[in-house]
């Protein structure tokens, strides 16, 4: 995988993540949305522990996504669990590949931060694969073979070559932006 489109470079369970893709969605022609490529970051891979809720790391993210939420007028539901994602991430390419990808997207977001889903469970994004009209035997079959794994891990991998050590980050070739940016920073640095 080579860098030629801005990429967004993105774990489902980072609220800022939740946060920029909405701030991407409100755009318009000519920095729409379309334009980004979306990139799996799985940032605690295993064997890596789960993240602790309580964390300090983790306080302090939320702390500054709620935040972020308030001025945007959104409301996130703080999740119980911090999930491994990779499953996730690799309903979501199924879903892509069945053509209805973006939804996927979305639709994993949204049930970690509206209704505080654990999408490291193969039922839960069963479910969710179900919500978007996917056959549920096959999704879970994919799943359970980790059929997209290596394309996980390719993402994580080229963002380590991109110098990308957290999610969420807008990459492009002409430079980076880390963290929540809002949609008229995320318009100037599409259209420069």
């Amino acid at each position: 995988m080579e860098l030629t489109l801005p990429c967004l470079f993105y774990d489902y369970v980072d609220p800022l993540a939740c946060l920029v893709e909405r701030e991407l969605a409100a755009l318009g022609p000519p920095a729409a949305p379309t334009r980004v490529r979306r990139i799996p970051l799985e940032l605690r891979p295993p064997p890596a522990p789960l993240m602790d809720p309580d964390a300090p790391e983790w306080r302090e993210r939320w702390e500054q996504a709620e935040r972020e939420a308030a001025l945007l007028g959104i409301h996130l539901v703080a999740p119980a669990l911090i999930p491994w994602t990779r499953k996730a991430h690799e309903l979501v390419l199924h879903a892509t590949a069945k053509g209805v990808g973006a939804a996927a997207h979305r639709l994993v977001f949204e049930a970690v931060f509206t209704r505080g889903s654990d999408v490291g469970r193969v039922d839960v994004l069963v479910g969710l694969g179900r919500e978007l009209g996917l056959d549920a035997m096959e999704a879970k079959a994919v799943l359970d073979v980790d059929r997209y794994a290596a394309e996980v891990a390719a993402g994580r991998e080229l963002a380590v070559r991109s110098g990308v050590a957290a999610s969420p980050a807008l990459v492009s070739p002409r430079g980076t932006l880390q963290g929540f940016h809002n949609r008229d920073a995320l318009r100037t640095f599409l259209l420069r």
